[in-house]
């Protein structure tokens, strides 16, 4: 059943972006990120039951994206998909670049919502063109997750540089 809604809640988070910046609204970001981060951090946990010896993999995934989105939204003031132009090219790229930023973000969860179908029947088709789902899920959905990886440790790394650059500022500020 997870598998038929949590597509549902992903294709409206495309639309997130033009929705959020049309109101400025700060509560409609922090309602993007924290449902974001929620419903990717049940899905890892789920997936870490059913591939027990992948458990440490989805933990370290899910303790990623937590952290490297909370330092990004903290550091950036505002909205965990906004990147200032003195940040890491990867990040300008990814967050300025929306098809590849929709390819990561979709592929990653289509991915790991393929995991869990894939768990209960390892044998799916892709309906009408008979093309296994476990082709779709290692040779697009993974590359695309990778890369989504890639992007949050640069994000993660990128933007604790950024926090701590602002305390040396205010402690040179305060001397």
């Amino acid at each position: 059943m997870y598998s038929r809604f949590k597509p549902c809640g992903r294709t409206q988070d495309a639309s997130n972006p033009y929705c959020i910046s049309a109101t400025g609204s700060t509560f409609g970001a922090v309602l993007d990120m924290v449902t974001d981060r929620c419903s990717t951090a049940g899905l890892l946990v789920v997936l870490s039951h059913l591939y027990p010896q992948y458990m440490l993999v989805f933990m370290y995934l899910l303790i990623l994206d937590f952290s490297s989105h909370w330092y990004h939204m903290y550091s950036s003031r505002g909205h965990h998909k906004v990147v200032a132009a003195e940040r890491n090219f990867l990040l300008r790229f990814y967050y300025g670049c929306y098809p590849f930023f929709g390819f990561c973000c979709v592929g990653t969860e289509l991915f790991y919502i393929l995991l869990y179908v894939l768990h209960f029947d390892p044998t799916l088709l892709i309906p009408f063109i008979n093309v296994p789902v476990m082709q779709l899920c290692y040779y697009v959905c993974l590359p695309a997750c990778v890369c989504k990886n890639i992007t949050n440790v640069a994000q993660l790394c990128s933007a604790a540089y950024s926090v701590a650059a602002e305390d040396v500022a205010l402690a040179n500020k305060a001397k």
